[in-house]
């Protein structure tokens, strides 16, 4: 309280104080410094600073080895699964009529349980049969002994999600793990209107179902092009192709697959023609046409032809793929398909698919394919064409294991997961595939949460270069069933000319290292908001080939060394291992601590772990049990951060809300303490990563609706570094209200108050204090930030005339879009800011040293054409003329070889981290005393009201009727400055019997060991043994935590607004 005196009386003595000429700047920089000491930056940077350090001596090649390693492991583990099933199988090599397990669709309600890895109600006990629609007439099952063979395989291996066994799969690259380029050719001539064998259907129609068919089964490193025919070819054109679908084939993306689809269903039928010629030259015209970076030989190339009957064309079609085969040394398999039992069809199309006339000067000829289908069996012709691959030559490769591409998990809606699949072959030959999927971001995890330092990452490609994960893509396990994984090449994201041979060492599956400078990305803070910054350094790549698989890996650092805190030298007193481990579940954890209520939470609900979990954590943080798996960094970052639990128990800071600090090695500890969602991750939220992006910076957000309960405030940040270090290692944080901002600034700055007015700015544009905003009753006001292009169009303009506010754009490749976002910035010979004279006596604007904040002192507002949406996201707004506003731009790329030009393109966007802390609801405090008394009653002043976090000048009922005699009261009374509808009477005069005895105006209620009830708070983020645990196969993970039914994930637009809870968060309170 003396500090926050102090502050009054300064502020109060420049309340007389004429109006000045100009504003300083630094006048707010002083103050700001104050909240930084206050909240216990500086006395916490000393204590780290004075930390005894040890150095590490991890090189590169010894993290890469120790991940291959456990990569190896979790593979082998895997592929074992599938391994015990094919044995079975083969052992067996008997098929049979009927199975003794009951199918899926038929499962009884009562055998079921809800399990939330699945996000469904399951059967642990036995396996479950599922038919094809389109299923032939003597189905054969395998041995029932499958399924407990299943059964045993997930009890053994945690990371087993769904274990599937198909007689015919729907996936090509499960059967044949090599590549494929194909080219689908369908007859559309009159004939093909004719009925199929098949009720109601004609043969274009289920012609038209095999072809998609055929797509849907390609995986995106294969390729694939469409070509109809009937007197002429034609393939997809027009405006809403892409123009290269005519004639180049297209990798099998999502988006590709989709327009395809488009253009396969759209198709109708035309002449009586059935011109084989023109069908064939423009087939084989697709090979000749793709620009190809890659070893076609290493690739299955096929040509899948379907008609109903023999060609028109005077030239032979046998001669035809001879010529044009020739051409690519015979590369191209023929498989022809015939709907019907024209004997001269037959036997022509029989010749085209054993390529009789081929000329084996130019190479050996490919296996082909012919079938026909009579009446009886053209319902077969999907499953025919869609299970092409099992004619293709494999080399020898048909016994290895191979994933499919990644898909997002149907049950969940959220997370991709892959299925590692294996062929199985009998006697009599191909059997089926057993496939077991996998979370992604499970099998990958180590590589995701690998960080040593702030600049050091991993990523793992496969053998063609695709990415399969890099800090720079959207994270896998929160990738949701509306939006296309991104799939793009290595050289897209590591663009340094340097990086180009190690991306061809590892794409061919070789060691190496390399030194070179190369630009890092990384986050300002919320992407769409904030955009991202480039650095330069020099950089240490270290790869190699990842076993068992066609996967790279490469560990990139900026220094092979590395500091931790040196245990052996820093040991905590007895006193304080009693004290500096309270687990945010106080349910779970017995100690001499009480409950109390602050802001509507109390710090007991129910939660994932158990208690046996929790002591066993406090048994190692406090050295009297083993590590349970965390990371070695764990323990100390617990002891250090227990240096700000004791400074905030010392130094009471009334017009803090929450107090908080988070540490790079996963602790959370806030004051006073909460329960928080298990799936809470503070290097997910944005003030961690504004932070990051501000290191040494007095950073302060825009106001927001606290999630916590506390009302609109605005969060300051600072970080924390390693001693004689620039490297973060922590950040400290507090809450306060945005009404004792606003109270804070006229007290500073009086004359924004004398006739003219002030508005703040954070360097991205964003605006944190606004005339309009000070005053409002409307919280809707705050879901989402407000930015100066929209607020205020007049001065945005002159901003940018003065080069003071630019945009910076960024590839956005989870949106296909350049990104713009803008910064504030001083010009050359501008430092202190611009005066009056300096925007034709409009306004004055000037940095605040230290901080992310700039101050404008305007007479009036300047007008402007310019106008922008400030209702929609930036990713729906596109940039267009000369108006400057949040928007994007598409990105013009090459769609079929999913190929982007990256020489003049701006740098890619860090990527976009999804929100996970998960909607806070009230907690149950019925009962429990207060941890603080403010006393809010006795505060006559606004002024006074505003000095206090948990207090709100009340001066409007619940309709926005002004109250004749204002109050000052608690905001769980009167939130937001408006009564709630069954208290209208909040500022009626207080009885003195219903008034609180003692005359302290801030009080902590409850002291135990100079700490507040309600205790401070250690949140160890655990993420399934993949962030802070190793080796702990039995922990949840984000993918489970962020589907659950009581923890909504925040889409980018709602993540920009900082939200963290439900708007109406006090509606229905008592």
């Amino acid at each position: 309280m003396d500090a926050l005196l102090m502050l009054m009386i300064l502020v109060g003595s420049q309340s007389g104080v004429a109006v000045v000429n100009t504003i300083d700047g630094n006048l707010l920089a002083d103050e700001l410094r104050t909240i930084k000491k206050e909240i216990g930056v500086d006395v916490l940077q000393d204590h780290f600073d004075k930390f005894p350090y040890v150095r590490k001596s991890d090189t590169g090649n010894e993290i890469l080895k120790r991940i291959q390693l456990n990569l190896d492991t979790a593979l082998e583990s895997l592929d074992r699964v599938l391994k015990n099933v094919k044995d079975e199988l083969v052992s067996v090599n008997h098929d049979f009529d009927t199975m003794d397990l009951p199918s899926c669709c038929d499962l009884l309600e009562n055998t079921l349980t809800f399990a939330l890895k699945f996000q469904t109600k399951v059967d642990f006990n036995q396996a479950c049969v599922t038919t094809s629609p389109i299923k032939t007439d003597n189905l054969k099952y395998p041995t029932k002994d499958i399924s407990a063979i299943m059964k045993k395989d997930y009890q053994d291996n945690k990371n087993v999600l769904w274990q599937q066994y198909y007689r015919r799969t729907p996936y090509a690259s499960t059967a044949s793990p090599t590549d494929k380029d194909v080219v689908v050719v369908i007859d559309t001539s009159s004939s093909m209107r004719q009925n199929s064998g098949v009720p109601l259907k004609t043969k274009i129609v289920i012609a038209k179902e095999a072809a998609n068919n055929v797509i849907q089964t390609l995986k995106p490193n294969d390729r694939v092009g469409v070509v109809t025919f009937n007197q002429d070819e034609s393939s997809p054109s027009g405006n809403s192709y892409h123009p290269c679908y005519q004639r180049e084939l297209s990798f099998a993306t999502k988006e590709n697959t989709d327009k395809l689809k488009d253009y396969i269903f759209s198709i109708d039928t035309g002449s009586s023609d059935s011109n084989f010629e023109n069908a064939l030259f423009a087939a084989f015209e697709f090979y000749n046409s793709s620009v190809d970076t890659f070893k076609v030989q290493n690739r299955d190339q096929v040509i899948l032809f379907i008609s109903d009957g023999k060609s028109t064309s005077s030239s032979d079609p046998v001669q035809v793929i001879s010529t044009e085969n020739s051409k690519l040394q015979n590369r191209i398999a023929i498989f022809t398909y015939l709907i019907g039992e024209e004997e001269q069809a037959k036997i022509q199309l029989q010749n085209m698919s054993s390529q009789t006339l081929h000329d084996p000067s130019y190479g050996s000829k490919q296996i082909g394919h012919f079938e026909h289908f009579p009446l009886s069996k053209q319902k077969l012709l999907s499953v025919k064409l869609a299970t092409f691959y099992e004619h293709l030559s494999t080399d020898g490769q048909s016994d290895q294991s191979t994933f499919t591409s990644p898909f997002v998990d149907s049950f969940s809606g959220i997370g991709l997961i892959t299925s590692l699949c294996r062929t199985v072959k009998v006697a009599a030959g191909f059997h089926g595939v057993m496939c077991t999927d996998v979370k992604i971001s499970k099998l990958l995890s180590e590589i995701e949460y690998f960080s040593e330092e702030e600049y050091s990452y991993g990523f793992i490609i496969d053998g063609t270069g695709r990415v399969l994960m890099h800090p720079l893509l959207p994270n896998a396990a929160f990738v949701k069933s509306n939006e296309d994984p991104v799939l793009v090449d290595i050289s897209v994201l590591e663009r340094a000319p340097e990086a180009q041979s190690v991306i061809e060492s590892m794409k061919s599956g070789y060691t190496g290292t390399k030194v070179f400078n190369k630009v890092f990305t990384k986050p300002r803070g919320k992407l769409v908001n904030d955009g991202t910054k480039d650095v330069n350094l020099r950089a240490n790549f270290i790869w190699g080939p990842v076993p068992q698989s066609n996967f790279s890996l490469c560990i990139v650092l900026v220094d092979e060394s590395y500091s931790e805190i040196d245990e052996s030298r820093f040991q905590p007193s007895s006193a304080d291992l009693e004290n500096l481990f309270m687990f945010h579940d106080r349910s779970l954890l017995k100690d001499n601590f009480e409950n109390c209520k602050f802001y509507r939470r109390r710090a007991t609900l129910d939660s994932d772990e158990t208690a046996e979990d929790v002591t066993k954590y406090k048994n190692y943080i406090t050295s009297t049990g083993i590590n349970p798996g965390f990371k070695s960094t764990v323990r100390a970052s617990v002891w250090a951060t227990y240096k700000a639990e004791q400074f905030w128990k010392q130094k009471s800071v009334s017009y803090v809300s929450w107090r908080y600090i988070g540490t790079k090695s996963g602790i959370m500890r806030t004051y006073p303490g909460i329960l928080m969602h298990k799936n809470f991750d503070h290097e997910k939220r944005p003030w961690w990563r504004q932070a990051l992006g501000h290191p040494n910076t007095m950073y302060l957000t825009t106001p927001y609706v606290d999630g916590w309960g506390s009302g609109i405030v605005l969060t300051f940040i600072h970080t924390l570094h390693k001693a004689n270090s620039s490297a973060v290692t922590a950040t400290v944080a507090a809450d306060f209200p945005l009404q004792y901002f606003n109270w804070f600034i006229s007290k500073i700055y009086p004359s924004c108050e004398d006739g003219n007015s002030c508005i703040i700015l954070d360097n991205s544009g964003f605006i944190v204090m606004h005339p309009r905003l000070k005053d409002t009753t409307d919280e809707s006001d705050f879901h989402e930030p407000k930015h100066i292009t929209v607020e205020e169009p007049g001065f945005a303009e002159i901003l940018k005339n003065k080069l003071v506010l630019n945009f910076k754009e960024c590839q956005d490749f989870s949106e296909n879009t350049n990104l713009r976002s803008f910064r504030v910035t001083m010009p050359s010979g501008f430092s202190g800011g611009l005066d009056f004279t300096d925007t034709e006596d409009k306004f004055e604007v000037r940095p605040i040293a230290d901080s992310n904040l700039f101050i404008i002192r305007f007479k009036s507002r300047p007008s402007s054409t310019c106008s922008c949406d400030g209702s929609k996201s930036p990713d729906v707004v596109k940039c267009q003329g000369s108006c400057q506003c949040l928007c994007h731009i598409p990105i013009i790329y090459d769609v079929c070889a999913n190929r982007y030009n990256t020489e003049s393109a701006s740098s890619p966007c860090s990527a976009r981290i999804p929100d996970t802390s998960g909607k806070n609801k009230p907690d149950v405090t019925d009962g429990l005393k207060a941890c603080f008394i403010p006393r809010c009653h006795l505060k006559t002043k606004k002024q006074d009201c505003y000095s206090e976090a948990e207090c709100t000048w009340c001066e409007y009922t619940d309709f926005g009727q002004q109250i004749a005699t204002p109050c000052c009261r608690l905001k769980e009374d009167c939130y937001f400055g408006k009564t709630k509808p069954d208290k209208t009477d909040t500022c009626a005069p207080l009885s003195t019997a219903n008034q609180p005895k003692g005359n302290n105006s801030y009080k902590i209620i409850g002291i135990v060991s100079g700490s507040v009830v309600a205790g401070i708070i250690l949140t160890i983020i655990v993420f399934g043994g993949v962030k802070y645990f190793r080796n702990r196969p039995d922990q949840t993970d984000p993918y489970i935590d962020a589907i659950d039914d009581e923890l909504p994930q925040y889409t980018e637009k709602q993540e920009t607004s900082g939200c963290k809870a439900n708007p109406n968060f006090y509606d229905g309170l008592n």
